[in-house]
């Protein structure tokens, strides 16, 4: 087993809570990110996250980025964070700085104090890891379980992007067969596509939104999937909506893998509800740089997805093609 665990896994594990308070508001759930407390008259949302595997002039962006998306997406603003910076032995002092600083700029840059933290050395790690909890607050929760049976399902982001930025940096060969030299460049430097803050903050200041959940691995498989076991209801999809790259399509031709199942930090699915001005959210959303999709809305208790006219079941999950990646490195 490799990456986040699988939901039977979760469902065990996210049993096991202590003694929940009377304040918590979401309790652990392996189809949400993050968990809730009421406390007076303001709701705290808090997640935590590991960031790994990501070339290290990176890591410090994404050990902020990835709980903060957790956050951003229940309609929070990253106010705390704590960080745990765990090292091999041996690992130069001054790059552990430049993690710590990366980390630095970004709450910075959104308003975010860390208040405390770890940071060491040990034989048994084998490389930098970077484990953060970002508590958030906010006067209303925006969760999957508020969304609606015949709600929108709106997509802002570029499905598959995190697998492009991860084969740019670590295979580029196999990203430049299918594109060119420029292409490669541009997804190495792709790391801003990958957080939902921004998107998640736009969206609900822009328009009511009926829940919201960011991608991560597993791609649109395992959002679509989390987002329907949320909310307790199905969907109906169409996948020629999905506006994958086309060197993703060509990389899963050659590599024998479903873009949908392509990790996707940074992409946020969110329940629009049907009287709302769809097309004017559209319009401002992408005045913002944020390229939007309407997928298919939800519906019923079941999920499909429509390809070529034909009405199919939606997969319920697929091995994350991202595994490849240190496959072929190996």
């Amino acid at each position: 087993m490799e990456g986040k665990a699988r939901k039977a896994l979760l469902e065990r594990i996210t049993r096991l809570v202590g003694r929940l308070s009377s304040n918590i508001l979401i309790p652990p759930n392996p189809s949400i990110d993050a968990g809730a407390e009421r406390l007076m008259g303001l709701t705290r949302v808090y997640a935590t996250d590991p960031s790994l595997g990501v070339p290290l002039d990176d890591l410090g962006y994404f050990a902020f980025h990835f709980p903060s998306s957790d956050v951003a997406v229940l309609g929070a603003e990253p106010r705390i964070m704590t960080s745990a910076i765990l090292l091999p032995s041996g690992f130069e002092e001054d790059k552990a700085v430049k993690i710590a600083d990366d980390l630095n700029w970004e709450a910075y840059r959104y308003d975010v104090s860390i208040i405390t933290g770890h940071t060491g050395w040990y034989d048994s790690i084998n490389e930098p890891v970077v484990v953060t909890t970002v508590i958030g607050e906010t006067r209303k929760v925006i969760s999957p379980k508020s969304a609606r049976s015949g709600d929108i399902l709106m997509i802002v982001g570029i499905p598959g992007a995190e697998f492009l930025y991860g084969a740019a940096h670590f295979k580029p060969e196999i990203l430049q067969e299918v594109s060119d030299r420029r292409t490669v460049e541009r997804w190495k430097r792709s790391r801003w596509m990958l957080t939902a803050v921004d998107k998640a903050r736009d969206l609900a200041m822009f328009s009511r939104v009926n829940g919201m959940k960011d991608g991560a691995e597993g791609g649109m498989i395992r959002l679509l999937n989390d987002f329907a076991d949320a909310s307790g209801l199905g969907f109906v999809v169409r996948k020629e909506k999905f506006p994958f790259p086309p060197e993703l399509i060509r990389l899963g031709e050659n590599l024998g893998f479903d873009p949908l199942a392509a990790s996707s930090s940074g992409v946020v699915l969110a329940a629009i509800p049907r009287n709302s001005s769809i097309d004017f959210l559209k319009e401002l959303m992408e005045s913002h740089g944020f390229p939007v999709s309407i997928i298919g809305e939800l519906k019923g208790e079941d999920r499909y997805m429509i390809v070529d006219g034909n009405i199919k079941d939606f997969p319920l999950e697929s091995r994350d093609p991202y595994l490849l990646l240190r496959e072929l490195g190996e």
